[in-house]
C-alpha cells in the first residue's frame, strides 16, 4: 500500500516537473509565414516573416478600401537574437505608390511568452492575435 503511495506521489511529481522546467521552444523563426495583421484606423496593415533562399524578409501590406491591397513593401531584417528581428532598409515597393522611397520606419517585432509583440519606430502597435 505505501509503495503505490510513493509510486503515485512520484508520477505527480514527474508530470509536475516536466511541466515546471520544459523549455519554451517557440521562437522568432515559429512565426515564419504568419501574418500579423495591424489594427490601425485605416483599412489596415500586415506585417509577414518570410524566408526566400537563405534571407529572412518583412512583407509589409497595406490594405485599401477601394482594393484589398494599396502597397506591398519588403524590408530586409536582421536578427537581434532568436527572439528578436528589426526590419532595416528597404528591399523593395510594389506599387510605388508611395513617394518617398527614403521611408525610414524601423520595425522591431518581439516573440515574449508565445506572443508577439511590435513596435513601430519604437512605439508598441495594436495587433490582432
Amino acid at each position: 500500500m505505501a509503495n503505490r503511495k510513493y509510486t503515485f506521489a512520484l508520477f505527480i511529481l514527474l508530470i509536475f516537473s516536466n511541466t515546471i522546467y520544459s523549455q519554451n521552444n517557440n521562437d522568432i523563426y515559429s512565426v515564419v509565414d504568419h501574418e500579423i495583421i495591424i489594427k490601425d484606423n485605416w483599412a489596415g496593415q500586415s506585417l509577414t516573416l518570410v524566408k526566400e533562399g537563405s534571407n529572412y524578409y518583412i512583407i509589409r501590406k497595406i490594405f485599401g478600401s477601394g482594393v484589398p491591397i494599396v502597397e506591398i513593401i519588403k524590408y530586409n531584417v536582421r536578427f537581434n537574437s532568436d527572439y528578436k528581428i528589426t526590419t532595416l532598409d528597404i528591399e523593395s515597393i510594389q506599387n510605388n505608390s508611395i513617394e518617398n522611397y527614403g521611408l525610414k520606419e524601423t520595425f522591431e517585432i518581439y516573440f515574449r511568452n508565445n506572443k508577439i509583440e511590435v513596435y513601430l519606430n519604437g512605439l508598441k502597435i495594436e495587433i490582432l492575435e
